[in-house]
């Protein structure tokens, strides 16, 4: 299963080969050993910002009133997310509809749970144990859609689907019914960098895929012949793209090309 959900990563719609799986695993490992202190502080600043505010306020009105301290949790959560969503709102910039809903989201059901364990005296273990499930839950529910979700499969193109104007990061590809093809801006690169541009007039093939290389077009440009003379197939059936990679296999260059209409 993980290798799968690691490989979906690796899949990706430009050939970069494993640096998306190798990344994927990265943040793995990171999140395993890194989780436990990553809940010990979230849960520390929820409690210092909700759940503490909300049982001190909510036990100071229970004495001093008839009804009792866990029915004051409610109105003073209330109160306490409105006035933590004007700063927050103010800062951000966004509305302060949506800030006081996502506010409200991340505070409301640690501070229910309290209030709900306090009123029937749960023990804090158990109180623990069944807050720790929804976390476990939500690690199992990763991996298993990581691993359902198929791996990126590029479109097949027949050789009439190859005809036509190809356009895209300044570069122009005219591939003719005939075999002809004009290629204007092709990247010339040193195995790092694009160095150079070339333009120029000669022929077009479709190429099959091999040694790790998708199927696509082999042009031979004899005034281009140290330009990128070999274009891949990607995008979707709907929407066909040809591209290069350029430098690192892991994470260079792309340069992409879409077919343009008409």
């Amino acid at each position: 299963m993980l290798y799968a959900w690691l490989l979906s990563f690796a899949e990706e719609p430009y050939n970069r080969g494993f640096g998306g799986g190798i990344a994927a695993l990265f943040w793995l490992v990171v999140l395993f050993f890194g989780s436990p202190f990553i809940v010990l502080a979230l849960g520390f600043a929820h409690s210092l910002l909700f759940t503490t505010p909300v049982m001190t306020a909510s036990n100071f009105a229970g004495v001093r009133s008839r009804m009792a301290a866990p029915y004051w949790a409610l109105p003073t959560l209330i109160v306490l997310t409105l006035g933590y969503a004007v700063p927050i709102s103010l800062l951000s910039g966004s509305s302060y509809v949506a800030t006081l809903c996502w506010i409200s989201a991340v505070g409301v059901p640690p501070v229910a749970v309290a209030v709900f364990a306090r009123m029937r005296q749960v023990p804090r273990r158990t109180v623990r144990r069944y807050a720790l499930a929804p976390l476990v839950a939500a690690v199992i529910a990763t991996f298993c859609l990581g691993a359902a979700a198929p791996a990126y499969q590029p479109p097949v193109l027949e050789r009439a689907d190859y005809v036509g104007a190809w356009a895209g990061d300044g570069v122009i590809l005219e591939l003719g019914a005939g075999g002809e093809v004009t290629a204007k801006v092709l990247p010339v690169h040193d195995g790092f960098e694009v160095v150079d541009h070339c333009s120029g007039h000669g022929t077009w093939a479709p190429a099959e895929a091999e040694y790790g290389r998708r199927a696509g077009v082999a042009l031979a440009i004899p005034d281009c012949k140290e330009a990128e003379l070999r274009w891949e197939v990607a995008g979707t059936e709907p929407r066909p793209e040809l591209f290069v990679l350029m430098g690192d296999p892991d994470a260079g260059e792309v340069a992409v090309l879409r077919k343009q209409a008409g």
